[in-house]
């Protein structure tokens, strides 16, 4: 675990230079707020273009050579696969934080109403989201590095709004939705195990590819 943090560190350091693109994160929640959209769609939002961001600390990787660097430190493949995941993650949670913050602010600002409970809601679609992303496109940059997977960038988006627009148009499932809706509690919770199933098995599949590529 030790070796794996140690590959935060350096996700961390490698994306430094590029942790002012985050800024948009401000104007979504601006715009959105000031459009009087939810918190939950203001945190989707948020999500998507976190796991997009996601994507570009593969391209430096393969830019820099970086796997020759990870090599002189002695990092293991599950450690270096485990720490990018765990980097992934935390600028998803750091992202939500801001978003709640600086959407609670507006909140005030404008003499809205708040509910606490918006923000387990919000947390758990848009995790689930983020995760449907990542989990599908992570395994496929560890195989393939970059420049080759970039075409391939846009199908985990398409997938995921794919599977939204058919939960709301089959009869079967839009009942689901429907008493998910009526149990929001089940929800963010179901939102919560899923999101963390995906990251798992993402996360082992990734192993698998990432060892075969190298």
């Amino acid at each position: 675990m030790t070796n794996s943090l140690k590959m935060v560190k350096l996700d961390f350091f490698t994306m430094k230079s590029q942790l002012a693109s985050y800024a948009v994160i401000v104007l979504f929640v601006l715009l959105f707020g000031f459009m009087g959209s939810s918190i939950t769609l203001i945190c989707i939002n948020c999500a998507w273009f976190v796991a997009l961001m996601s994507t570009t600390i593969f391209a430096t990787q393969e830019k820099n050579n970086l796997n020759r660097l990870y090599g002189s430190l002695s990092l293991k493949l599950k450690d270096i696969v485990l720490g990018r995941y765990i980097f992934t993650v935390m600028s998803f949670v750091l992202s939500f934080i801001v978003a709640i913050v600086l959407f609670f602010g507006l909140a005030l600002f404008q003499g809205n109403s708040f509910k606490l409970f918006d923000v387990f809601l919000s947390f758990g679609v848009s995790s689930l989201i983020f995760s449907a992303i990542v989990g599908m496109q992570m395994p496929v940059f560890f195989k393939m590095g970059y420049i080759k997977a970039r075409v391939w960038i846009f199908i985990p988006f398409g997938g995921v709004i794919g599977l939204v627009v058919l939960f709301g148009v089959v009869k079967g499932l839009s009942g689901i939705i429907a008493f998910m809706r009526s149990n929001e509690t089940i929800l963010v919770i179901s939102c919560l195990l899923a999101s963390y199933i995906i990251q798992y098995l993402s996360y082992r599949v990734s192993i698998i590819a990432y060892r075969k590529r190298r």
